[in-house]
């Protein structure tokens, strides 16, 4: 639209001119070196007009032709450039789509077209690992480490590769120069704690933990529940070389995530040797206010050994009081009062487990002992015949069957590492390999002996009534001849569960 007004404007000012020189005519005069000229001076503005015009085209032509060489070099230079960034755009769209060769052929038309060593390289790199030819990569990204501007990249570059292949300690070695040199690198903390973890170098992941923290790489709490776990591990690797920093560092572990109870359970084993017995019992009772544990009671019952049988089940039951809604509570509410043959109060306990889904081997454990209690002998068969074939639980498979809780090994806490750091989750590895035959459940070995109906032959000792005693199971009986099968009744092998009645008690 300006440019119209301006084209109008100027078209009227040259009607205007022409007009107004027409209207007054003159003459102009020119006299040089002897030759004189007389015109009119419309004609004389024409021929000016003409000549400027002649001149300035021809100044024009004369300068193209002088800076000629200059603008075709121009020229070829943003011709190059041009097919260098096209062949850049084809590798890295290339590269993206794993097409390995053609980004490795673009790779190299563009290193040859542009003059940009570092981003040639860079992009080498890219393509040789999309080709799958990683030693090229590796040597890209070397050449890269000389130039600071690229030499984060390039450690990033070198730590995926050796990733990749396996090589922890170059991992290691590249995250950890990327981590010092680079505050704000998430990617480089990532990997150097990964593969600290993995190296099972346990001393050196911590500190790496805490510099990233500062450093905001990662949450407080998914930081102090990995840093509870590093220091259970530094703890039992510490115990036999130096039990007293082993209980410090066992403590800090359970302070720094109070739920974990592992480090709970180390704190409240190694505490009381330093004569700490109240810290020790602060920290399972936190523990299990947070989140209860088989091992947690064991040890909390085992703090005092001079303490009778009625004071450990008082103090049991007061730990079961600080969390009284807990399936576990419950399960060690029932237990103590199997224990002291409190009918009623068992019966309390257990009755909310019964009526939830599914039933556990060691729920109906415990109700078949709370059924031969209550002198039921259908239902504790019916009750100890559906434990078989119920599934197990997982936390009981971290206590072994010489009473250690938690023995896992190295493989198995760099898994509790993120599983407890990252997802708030507590692994059961020797529950998952089957080790000590999960489905079995120390309760079923503490039913009480049943009073024989008749006299028996004199043989071995019977056990006293409420003593613990093991069943084993004796080989199954020759099948009768066929002569015999005739004369005998035949009666059902496998007399079944009654469905309805399986949960009664």
């Amino acid at each position: 639209m300006i440019r119209l007004i301006l084209t109008v404007a100027l078209c009227v000012l040259t009607a205007v001119i022409a007009v107004w020189l027409t209207l007054n005519p003159g003459t102009a005069q020119f006299e040089f070196l002897g030759w004189r000229a007389e015109t009119s001076f419309a004609l004389f503005m024409g021929v000016l007009i003409v000549v400027a015009f002649v001149l300035v085209v021809l100044w024009w032509l004369i300068a193209k032709a002088w800076s000629a060489p200059d603008s075709w070099r121009k020229f070829r230079q943003r011709r190059r450039r041009e097919q260098g960034v096209d062949a850049l755009e084809r590798a890295l769209i290339a590269a993206a789509a794993g097409e390995g060769e053609l980004a490795v052929r673009q790779a190299a038309r563009a290193d040859a077209l542009l003059e940009r060593p570092a981003l040639s390289r860079l992009l080498a790199a890219r393509a040789a690992e999309a080709a799958g030819n990683l030693l090229a990569a590796r040597g890209h990204y070397e050449a890269l480490l000389e130039d600071p501007k690229t030499r984060l990249v390039a450690h990033r570059g070198l730590s995926v590769l050796a990733e990749t292949q396996g090589e922890t300690g170059n991992v290691i070695t590249h995250a950890g120069k990327a981590f010092a040199e680079a505050r704000n690198a998430r990617w480089a903390f990532d990997s150097l704690f990964n593969a600290q973890v993995a190296a099972a170098q346990w001393d050196e992941a911590l500190t790496t933990l805490n510099e990233g923290e500062k450093r905001r790489h990662i949450g407080p709490d998914i930081a102090a529940r990995r840093r509870a776990v590093l220091l259970t591990v530094k703890a039992r690797a510490t115990i036999d070389s130096d039990g007293e920093a082993a209980s410090t560092l066992a403590d800090k572990a359970a302070s720094a995530s109070p739920g974990f109870a592992p480090a709970a359970v180390l704190a409240g084993e190694l505490l009381p040797g330093q004569r700490k017995h109240r810290r020790a019992a602060d920290i399972l009772e936190a523990a299990w206010k947070v989140r209860p544990h088989p091992a947690i009671a064991r040890v909390f019952g085992e703090l005092r050994k001079s303490d009778s049988a009625a004071k450990r089940a008082a103090r049991l039951r007061e730990l079961a009081e600080t969390n009284p809604d807990d399936r576990e509570s419950r399960l060690l509410l029932t237990d103590i009062a199997l224990q002291q043959r409190n009918i009623e109060a068992a019966r309390t306990a257990i009755t909310p487990l019964l009526s939830s889904a599914p039933l556990t081997a060691r729920v109906c454990a415990l109700a078949a002992r709370l059924s031969r209690l209550e002198g039921d002998e259908e239902a504790a068969g019916r009750y100890l015949a559906r434990a078989a074939h119920a599934p197990g639980e997982a936390d009981w498979s971290d206590i072994d069957a010489e009473g250690r809780a938690f023995a896992f090994g190295e493989d198995d806490w760099k898994r509790m590492v993120y599983a407890w750091g990252d997802e708030h989750r507590l692994i059961h590895p020797r529950h998952e390999r089957f080790e000590i035959a999960a489905e079995a459940v120390p309760e079923r070995m503490l039913l009480e002996a049943p009073q024989p109906a008749t006299p028996k032959k004199p043989g071995p000792k019977e056990p006293a009534p409420g003593e613990a005693v093991i069943v084993e199971v004796s080989p199954a009986p020759e099948p009768p001849r066929r002569e015999d099968r005739a004369s005998r009744p035949i009666t059902p092998d496998d007399p079944g569960i009654d469905p309805e009645g399986s949960d009664k008690s």
